[in-house]
């Protein structure tokens, strides 16, 4: 449990720790008004049975002088309405602290989420590809959650551990002897419950968070390859999968529920068994139980708070003990590096130079290896090779997206660095080969979250050679569908195109950009790419010819090295289609 709050505490910004505090205080208010309110019982039961102690005991004799009572009978009376007008009161406090402690334990949620999410945004890009998405959005949606209900029970304990303590203590002062006797038993009974229960939710509490894990990623595979299931009608078999785990699922959350009710009867049970064992040996043995009818009033009432409170807190350690495991993975996942980057502006007017730069995934993996690169402004630069040999890892590193391992990347004879990588970044167009449209128009698509000008929105997509397209449907506003299912690879492409010409970038990345297009369609948006701006800086990643032949350089990657291509007439396509070159 100190565990428990430890890591939860680590999550918690200082407003919050402040405003916990303040629950706090306002609980052990609560607490002591809940303990008011049941010694107020013993004395109306006292009183109302027997109008004798009104004139033996000072304090009641007190009250009556002061309330001006005309009778016992008129006391008893007037005592009740007070009663009623103090229950109301307490109802309408214990309701907004109530409120106040779920609001605030509900409320972590965003903070939580927001907080995941944003240091999922703020993930290096090394850490984004190399991380596993169905567990990044298990953290970011399904933990936030999860935590937000540890943290609730986290709440109730403290609040709950208050009621018993002052509501024990008021019962100690009345009679001691039995509340003992009766302390050991529900001590006994309690201890053997949280025993019996605790390890087995904690066990659930694992499996559940497995499952959950594999749910969702039957889910997500469905999705990405939704069109092969068709192919190879392989509909039952992912089916019974999903089936199998969610059924699983069940079986974990109805042993889960089923074990935080049963501890709630057995309190419950003994709780209130006992009080009427205690009234019925007094009958048997006194054949009168009118002398302890106002103190086993106040007890049968302050079981009716003393049980929920002790089964509350039961129900939430459990809780706890079920839900934990998220802790785990979010501890790990605050744990993936960030990036920290400065808002150092950088100029690009002369050249981008790679001075020995070297990178890799693995100390025993060499993807580039000393290359020496100078890309001119407004020059037209293709980098060719085989797949996987490592074109598009340069071009991610150029961008500055992946950290070199080895040498340095100036701008215009200035390093770039975490310093003004930020601002490098956004002078960068990029179109990659797998394109991801989310469910919105096309218009939406390409704005992207900058500013939005119809205008500009128009002429990019005039630039790639799908405007007209476009005016035989919705016009900008037409519909992608998610993941742009309603268009075709060709067509999605030059939204991405669009997309990347919107915020008129420096320089211009095109990694196997024109791929799903056909020829004649390539060599149009081609002529638009290379009759862009001068001082538009174009890379390109591309395996036909027609995609580089215009440009200014060319560069081949083999076995990690980079070489310049000499003379582009020595370039020719192989059988397979591939770009060669003779360097």
């Amino acid at each position: 449990m100190v565990e428990v709050v430890k890591k939860i505490r680590i999550l918690l910004s200082r407003r919050e720790k402040k405003f916990l505090i303040l629950i706090f205080v306002a609980s052990i208010f609560v607490s002591l008004l809940e303990t008011f309110s049941i010694s107020l019982v013993m004395v109306f039961a006292s009183v109302a049975t027997n109008f004798d102690l009104i004139f033996k005991n000072k304090y009641y004799n007190f009250l009556y002088k002061l309330l001006g009572s005309s009778s016992p009978a008129n006391f008893v009376i007037l005592f009740g309405f007070f009663l009623i007008i103090f229950y109301s009161f307490r109802a309408v406090i214990i309701t907004f602290f109530t409120y106040a402690m779920n609001r605030f334990s509900q409320g972590r949620f965003r903070h939580f989420s927001l907080k995941f999410f944003s240091n999922y945004l703020n993930f290096k890009y090394s850490e984004f590809t190399s991380k596993n998405s169905t567990q990044i959005s298990k953290v970011i949606l399904s933990d936030a959650s999860e935590l937000t209900s540890v943290l609730d029970s986290l709440l109730q304990i403290s609040s709950e551990s208050l009621n018993v303590i002052f509501i024990y203590t008021a019962l100690l002062f009345v009679n001691w002897k039995m509340t003992l006797a009766l302390s050991f038993l529900l001590t006994v009974k309690v201890f053997l419950i949280a025993r019996f229960f605790s390890g087995r939710l904690k066990d659930a509490g694992v499996k559940r968070h497995k499952l959950n894990v594999l749910v969702s990623r039957t889910y997500t595979e469905t999705f990405w390859n939704f069109k092969l299931i068709k192919l190879f009608t392989t509909k039952e078999i992912v089916l019974n999968k999903f089936n199998k785990y969610t059924s699983e699922l069940v079986k974990v959350n109805t042993f889960n529920a089923v074990l935080q009710a049963v501890p709630r009867l057995i309190l419950e049970t003994i709780g209130f068994s006992t009080l009427i064992a205690i009234m019925v040996y007094v009958v048997y043995r006194y054949n009168n139980a009118t002398g302890v009818i106002p103190i086993v009033s106040m007890y049968a009432f302050a079981f009716y708070r003393f049980l929920p409170s002790i089964n509350k807190i039961l129900s939430s350690y459990n809780q706890i003990n079920f839900k934990k495991q998220c802790l785990n993975s979010i501890n790990e996942y605050m744990g993936y590096e960030q990036e920290s980057l400065g808002e150092e502006v950088v100029a690009f007017s002369k050249e981008i130079s790679l001075k020995n730069l070297s990178f890799d995934y693995n100390k025993n993996n060499k993807i580039i290896e000393s290359a020496n690169i100078s890309i001119k402004k407004g020059q037209r630069t293709a980098f060719v090779g085989e797949s996987g040999v490592g074109k598009s890892t340069i071009v991610d590193v150029i961008m500055g997206l992946y950290k070199p391992t080895g040498g340095d990347i100036f701008i215009d004879n200035k390093l770039l660095s975490s310093k003004n990588i930020k601002s490098w970044r956004q002078k960068v167009g990029y179109i990659p080969q797998q394109i991801y449209l989310f469910d919105g128009t096309v218009a939406d698509n390409i704005v992207f979250g900058r500013d939005f000008n119809e205008q500009k929105v128009i002429d990019v997509l005039k630039k790639a050679n799908i405007y007209n397209f476009l005016l035989t449907k919705d016009g900008i506003n037409t519909k992608v569908g998610e993941g742009g299912i309603l268009f075709s690879g060709g067509q999605i492409q030059r939204i991405a195109i669009a997309r990347a010409l919107y915020s008129d970038p420096e320089i211009l990345v095109l990694d196997e950009a024109t791929s799903a297009l056909d020829h004649q369609t390539e060599s149009r948006i081609m002529d638009e790419i290379y009759s862009l701006d001068k001082d538009k800086t174009l890379i390109i990643i591309a395996h036909r010819l027609t995609t580089v032949e215009r440009c200014d350089a060319i560069y081949k990657i083999d076995n990690g090295k980079v070489y310049l291509v000499d003379d582009i007439s020595n370039i020719y396509i192989s059988k397979d289609k591939k770009i060669e070159a003779t360097v």
